[in-house]
């Protein structure tokens, strides 16, 4: 099979800890050549990845012959446009999330991608992270009955959104940057749910210019929910991941997931009305906890390992695109949510939606 050939616009981070090595650990795939206009920053690239060729015009890399594939890992207002340059030019494109900074711009790309016939798609990567692998499989186990409510929180310590991000005309803030992968994971896992509901919340807190902390609330139309959360000065942890079921809880703590555990009641016991006083609730039957041997902590599965599953499938897409894993009509349904959830923070009301 002849290897597909990969050109890279932007030679910023995400290509150098993502794009790179992973394009590099496939055999049938290739770097053709990359793309930035810093001069310094494109050499330091070259000379650790060793493309075949370096453009510091983006237009001169679409017109690459030896490129099948074009991803665009640049700033995210720019990714309208140039996806459907590299489109209408014949490439397949891959493109960073955000996919573009609204619906109606995904929407014009999209348009260009039916219209060429090329496979698009968006690196929605982290629907292959260890912790969302293994929660998907203890819920679709039915571990936990029913799942009322999923929470999942991304808290980091630095404080402030560095670089770009930190500037709204880039499309910067934690909305736009975790927050896709977030609400792309929680909609992959309730495919037949439709969001009903969407309540955001969005701070400035150390980060004037953009979101440096967000919380977002989904309604389903089953009444289940599920809160997303990010912020970047949590000096204390909350569980990555946090599942209310019917029949028992989960906790993973970190992306790892190695430490949690699943609960449930110990079916040898029964659960009786609590008496007395506990002494650390108080007078609460309610509150007042089970008795040890009630309760059944189970230790979480051993993780599983499929760090390269995004680009191996874009392989396969190459010779057969209805094997896509990220199709658009999902990022689609992503993009939806946040436009929803922008319009909420800025109105401070919930905003009611058939997604």
């Amino acid at each position: 099979m002849k290897k597909v050939g990969v050109g890279i616009i932007g030679s910023g981070s995400i290509a150098d800890i993502a794009h790179c090595p992973s394009i590099r650990q496939l055999d049938n795939a290739e770097l053709v050549a990359l793309c930035d206009n810093d001069q310094q920053t494109l050499g330091k690239m070259s000379k650790k990845w060793e493309p075949k060729r370096t453009y510091v015009n983006y237009q001169d890399l679409i017109k690459d012959k030896e490129i099948d594939v074009v991803i665009i890992a640049t700033p995210n207002q720019f990714h309208r446009d140039y996806a459907i340059e590299a489109l209408r030019a014949g490439k397949h494109v891959i493109c960073e999330k955000p996919v573009t900074l609204n619906t109606d711009e995904l929407d014009a790309v999209l348009a260009a991608a039916r219209e060429t016939g090329r496979i698009f798609t968006v690196h929605q990567n982290r629907r292959w992270d260890t912790d969302y692998l293994m929660l998907r499989q203890i819920i679709a186990d039915g571990t936990l009955g029913r799942p009322i409510a999923v929470e999942s929180r991304v808290l980091g310590e630095r404080g402030i959104v560095f670089g770009w991000r930190a500037d709204p005309a880039y499309g910067g803030g934690m909305l736009y940057d975790w927050g896709v992968h977030q609400v792309d994971q929680i909609l992959q896992l309730f495919p037949d749910r439709k969001v009903t509901r969407v309540f955001a919340q969005l701070w400035s807190v150390n980060t004037l210019q953009v979101d440096d902390y967000f919380k977002l609330e989904l309604v389903f139309n089953d009444q289940s929910s599920a809160h997303v959360a990010c912020g970047v000065f949590a000096l204390e942890k909350l569980p990555r991941w946090f599942v209310y079921g019917s029949s028992g809880t989960l906790k993973i703590d970190d992306f790892s997931a190695k430490s949690g555990r699943i609960s449930k009641i110990n079916n040898q016991y029964t659960v009786e009305v609590s008496e007395g006083v506990d002494p650390v609730v108080g007078s609460s039957r309610t509150m007042a906890p089970l008795r040890p041997e009630q309760i059944q902590h189970v230790p979480l599965p051993a993780p599983v390992d499929a760090a390269n599953a995004f680009y191996e499938n874009i392989v396969l897409a190459c010779q057969d695109p209805t094997q896509l894993a990220v199709k658009p009509d999902s990022v689609r349904r992503t993009m939806q949510v946040i436009d929803a959830a922008f319009a909420s923070a800025r109105t401070r009301q919930s905003v009611d939606v058939l997604i």
